[in-house]
């Protein structure tokens, strides 16, 4: 499946633009991403796992997100919000997985039609936004982290997905030694070659993470988590 929706979203309007339409609200232009299904299917699907921070159910037309959710991702220090949703499916303190239903796209709050705002800020460890005077409160552009999260962490989670769930641990290998730092737990697939955009990769699954590296850019192993 794909994200925020199952089976792609068309992108609506964009980070920054409409900058008169948003000057009553102080901001410098649009502070998140616009998206619609490209199928019927409404409901929107996290882009990351995290811990619900709010969960606000204010449906009232003209009135800010309406029905919002918004998620803090620990581990990589990213608040995403969920706005102008029809319906809730979660509430605050619920952990989330990155692909399960969080709700329904929907037109409450300030908006004059049905879709999905997508915001998101940057924290600290506590989950506390950074930057809040740059000129969107804080917000950043979207757009670099979806296009990891849908592109190649998604091609890590297929190729995961379908590895064989059992093989002799090697306590000498670099994503291994990666997860036992990052207490991820127990190998639970070998490591697991695939290629995105040209380029290879190696994966690995972990009781607590998917853990995964360009061949040869050790320095900068990345893990997703579960």
């Amino acid at each position: 499946m794909q994200i925020p929706f199952s089976a792609g979203a068309t992108l609506t309007q964009g980070f920054g633009e409409n900058p008169q339409n948003y000057q009553q609200f102080g901001l410098n232009g649009h502070e998140g991403l616009d998206f619609i299904p490209k199928d019927a299917d409404k409901k929107v699907y996290a882009v990351e796992s995290g811990i619900v921070q709010e969960d606000f159910d204010d449906p009232v037309q003209g009135k800010s997100y309406g029905n919002n959710v918004v998620i803090f991702v620990p581990t990589n220090r990213r608040l995403w919000t969920y706005a102008h949703l029809a319906e809730n499916f979660v509430k605050k303190g619920d952990r989330v997985l990155r692909g399960q239903p969080i709700g329904i796209m929907g037109s409450t709050g300030n908006t004059s039609g049905a879709h999905l705002h997508l915001g998101l800020r940057q924290t600290d460890a506590s989950g506390n936004p950074l930057n809040i005077n740059n000129g969107f409160k804080g917000f950043v552009d979207p757009a670099p982290a979806v296009k990891l999260l849908t592109g190649l962490e998604q091609a890590v989670l297929d190729r995961a997905n379908a590895a064989k769930p059992w093989m002799p641990v090697n306590n000498t290998a670099a994503l291994w030694k990666f997860a036992q730092a990052n207490g991820l737990q127990d190998q639970q697939t070998d490591e697991i070659p695939f290629t995105h955009n040209g380029a290879q990769y190696i994966a690995q699954v972990f009781n607590k993470g998917i853990v995964y590296v360009k061949v040869g850019d050790w320095g900068n192993i990345r893990y997703i988590p579960k």
